[in-house]
């Protein structure tokens, strides 16, 4: 099958990211696959969504390899229609691009309405692409949250808990922007203003306590945690001793996750909301047994995942995804 491969730019791509590996391993399985960026999309005089891709040759056998390839390829156009489906692995709060990330999610949404399978679906990623997202989930999988552009709500909402309140954007990605506040926090108004100042809402959640243990990321597939030979999807992220983020980009560290029986049965009340949206690829990310937040861009983990477990996770997920886009197709 021939697959496009949405990335936010091919320069950006690195071999231990599971990007590339999933690019690796769907090509090892045979199929044709063709890699763009945003940039790289637009619409022909015709009205059809198109793409300026590179593909892999023969020798590529790995990750690295793949890079490689896609460095020196020569890049030719394709139209979205030739082929069997699109899997999204951008990630646009990344990227300073924003216009150029919203007119290529309209531009995958005309090319999914006229037959493309993409995974995961534009309309999805739209919903999903918020903090708030978590609204729309069951109160007791997780904390207390409110979302606002409103500085009176968010201050009353932080005076009004019992403990630490944290602030963060609501779309944003690595920590950046994320603050805890406690009690007679003297600097609250200091850092409403630095988050409201960004133009957009902020999400002011109720502190977990085994925050400063770290969050566990649990990779969901179809609704369901991804399993490879009784391993299940899961990386634990430890923050740094000077900081209470698990992200590894603020000093975290990857070790190996354990997943609980309150996570499953979190993973099994939000799962039937994920695939009604088209999010077929999600990673949920919990602190404790509380859902914290939902990545629904790119999820990824993988590299950690198979050094820790020995599994062959990257070459499940990728089959994976092969066989929801032939459900879809044959669907349509």
């Amino acid at each position: 099958m021939r697959l496009g491969v949405l990335v936010n730019e091919l320069q950006g791509i690195g071999p231990r990211q599971s990007t590339a590996m999933l690019i690796s391993a769907l090509h090892g399985q045979g199929h044709d696959v063709r890699v763009f960026g945003v940039a790289d999309l637009g619409m022909d005089e015709h009205g059809a969504v198109v793409a300026l891709a590179r593909g892999l040759g023969p020798q590529v056998t790995s990750a690295d390899a793949a890079v490689e390839a896609l460095a020196t390829a020569t890049p030719t156009w394709l139209r979205l229609e030739e082929l069997g489906g699109v899997i999204g692995r951008v990630n646009p709060a990344r990227d300073a691009r924003q216009e150029m990330h919203s007119e290529a999610l309209q531009l995958l949404q005309l090319a999914h309405d006229r037959g493309v399978v993409v995974l995961n679906r534009p309309q999805g990623l739209v919903r999903g692409a918020s903090k708030a997202y978590l609204g729309l989930f069951p109160a007791f999988t997780r904390p207390r949250t409110i979302t606002s552009a409103n500085r009176r709500d968010l201050h009353r909402f932080v005076l009004e808990l019992d403990g630490p309140a944290v602030l963060k954007p609501a779309r944003g990605t690595r920590g950046v922007g994320v603050f805890r506040a406690d009690p007679g926090e003297r600097n609250l108004n200091q850092i409403l203003d630095l988050l409201l100042e960004r133009g957009g809402m902020v999400i002011a959640q109720e502190f977990v306590p085994r925050a400063d243990e770290g969050d566990t990321r649990v990779l969901v597939v179809g609704g369901s945690i991804l399993r490879v030979g009784g391993a299940a999807a899961t990386i634990r992220r430890v923050p740094a001793e000077d900081d209470f983020r698990s992200n590894i980009h603020a000093g975290g560290r990857p070790v190996p996750g354990v997943l609980t029986p309150a996570m499953e049965r979190v993973v099994e009340a939000v799962g039937p909301r994920l695939v009604e949206d088209g999010l077929f690829l999600v990673g949920l990310d919990f602190i404790g047994d509380v859902l914290c937040e939902a990545n629904v861009h790119s999820a990824g983990g993988l590299f950690d995942l198979e050094r820790f477990t020995g599994q062959p996770f990257t070459e499940a997920l990728a089959r994976a995804m092969v066989e929801q886009i032939e459900r879809e197709r044959s669907a349509n």
